[in-house]
């Protein structure tokens, strides 16, 4: 019979080196995937970001739209106003 050689026992070194090399790649995955949870968060962010500027200026020109209905009624005011004025004047000078 043959005799089989017995494994030499692996030195504490070697097998520390393989368990560290073995987590590094573990962390080195979970780094990588909270990489990608964080640049999502960041473009929703920036997305967010956007959209509360553009309410604002939409708030921006809602106020603006305002204020020129608010200007347009006061001058169909004044202009029925004098139109009224006016025609008082006509029917004062035909009646006369």
């Amino acid at each position: 019979m043959s005799k089989v050689p017995e494994r030499k026992k692996d030195s504490p070194l070697l097998v520390g080196l393989i368990n560290m090399f073995f987590e590094m790649i573990k962390h080195f995955f979970k780094d990588f995937e909270n990489m990608k949870k964080v640049k999502k968060i960041d473009s929703m962010q920036d997305k967010f970001a956007s959209l509360e500027h553009m309410l604002v200026r939409l708030e921006d020109k809602i106020q603006e739209n305002r204020h020129q209905i608010e200007d347009l009624k006061n001058r169909i005011l004044w202009g029925n106003i004098v139109i009224i004025v006016l025609l008082a004047i006509v029917i004062y000078q035909t009646v006369k």
